[in-house]
C-alpha cells in the first residue's frame, strides 16, 4: 500500500490558554512523541519552550528533548529555524551545534514571516520574522557541518524562488522533500498563501515544476488543517499536523493531544489506501541517514 509520511508538528509558540495540554517542558515533549509514535506519526517536530511558554533558544533543552524522545521512540526529530525579531541567527546556530548529539532535521524557513495579530482596539500589531539570505545561507552551512538535514519550507511562490535560488548557487542541495506551508484562510493576518485549494494545487504544481524529483509534506493552520491535510492525503502527498496549527479536532471539540490530528489522518489515509510510514522508511523516502 501507498505509504504516508504523517509530522507531528507538538508545541510552536501555541499557549495554554488554548490548550492546557500543549507540552512545554523536555518531559512532557517526550511524553507527547510517544503518544504521536504510537498513533502513527514517523517525525516529531519541536520548539523549546521556558517555563512558561516563552521561546526559547537553549541548547540543553533540546538536547533534553532529545535525549528523552530518542530513549523511548525512533521517531525523527526535527527542531526549528524559527526566531523572534529580537533573537539573533547567532542563536539558532548555536543550538545547532551544541547538542551533543545532532538532530535529524530542521525546518528551514526560506524567507521573511509576517504577521499580523488579530484586531484590538481597531489595530492590529505586526510580526516580522526574519530570515535574509545570508541567515539561511548560514543555516544551511551548520546543518552541513553536523549533518543536518534541512528541510526547505515555503509558505508562498516567493519563498520557493528563494529555494530555487539557494539551489541555483549550490547552497542548498536539490531538494529531495519540501514542507508546504499554508495560512488559515484570507484575512486572517498571516502574509502567506491562503489554505484553499486553489492555493494547494497553485503551490505543489509550482513544486513539482521546480523539483520534480521530490515529495512533500503539506499543513494548514486553524481554519485550513483538514482542508489541506485531506488534500495532502487524496494526492499522495505528507502531512503534518498537531498543536502547533490548530488546538480543535474536525467537530470542534478540544485536542488533547497532538496525537488526535495524528489519529484523523491516519483514519484518513487508510480511507486512501494508504499506511503511515514507520520512521525507516521514512528516512528511506526523505533522503535521511539511518540512525
Amino acid at each position: 500500500m501507498d505509504k504516508i509520511i504523517i509530522k507531528a508538528c507538538l508545541n510552536g509558540g501555541r499557549g495554554r490558554e488554548q490548550s492546557q495540554h500543549v507540552p512545554w517542558t523536555p518531559q512532557e515533549i517526550a511524553d507527547e512523541a510517544q503518544r504521536c509514535a504510537e498513533a502513527g506519526a514517523s517525525i516529531v517536530h519541536i520548539h523549546a519552550r521556558t517555563a512558561t511558554g516563552g521561546t526559547s533558544y537553549d541548547p540543553a533543552w533540546y538536547t533534553e528533548a532529545d535525549r528523552l524522545i530518542r530513549a523511548r521512540t525512533n521517531l525523527i526529530v526535527n527542531h526549528t529555524t524559527a526566531r523572534l525579531p529580537d533573537a539573533s541567527i547567532e542563536q539558532v546556530l548555536r543550538y545547532l551545534r551544541e547538542t551533543p548529539e545532532p538532530v535529524d532535521m530542521v525546518s528551514l524557513n526560506t524567507g521573511n514571516i509576517v504577521i499580523n495579530s488579530p484586531l484590538k482596539n481597531g489595530t492590529r500589531n505586526t510580526l516580522a520574522i526574519p530570515n535574509s539570505y545570508e541567515d539561511i545561507r548560514q543555516t544551511i552551512l551548520a546543518c552541513r557541518e553536523r549533518g543536518i538535514v534541512p528541510e526547505p519550507a515555503v509558505l508562498d511562490t516567493g519563498f520557493l524562488t528563494n529555494v530555487a535560488t539557494l539551489v541555483e548557487d549550490g547552497t542548498l542541495p536539490t531538494p529531495r522533500y519540501l514542507l508546504v506551508e499554508f495560512s488559515g484562510r484570507f484575512g486572517d493576518g498571516l502574509q502567506l498563501m491562503p489554505g484553499t485549494p486553489r492555493s494547494y494545487f497553485y503551490m505543489t504544481d509550482c513544486v513539482k515544476e521546480l523539483f520534480p524529483g521530490a515529495i512533500w509534506a503539506a499543513h494548514g493552520t486553524e481554519d485550513s488543517v483538514f482542508t489541506i491535510g485531506g488534500l495532502a492525503i487524496a494526492t499522495g502527498a505528507h502531512l503534518r499536523v498537531g498543536f502547533e496549527d490548530r488546538a480543535t479536532l474536525i467537530d470542534g471539540s478540544p485536542a488533547r493531544s497532538s496525537a488526535d490530528f495524528v489519529t484523523w489522518a491516519v483514519e484518513v489515509a487508510r480511507a486512501h489506501g494508504r499506511t503511515p510510514a514507520t520512521p525507516q522508511e521514512a528516512r528511506a523516502m526523505i533522503g535521511l541517514p539511518v540512525r
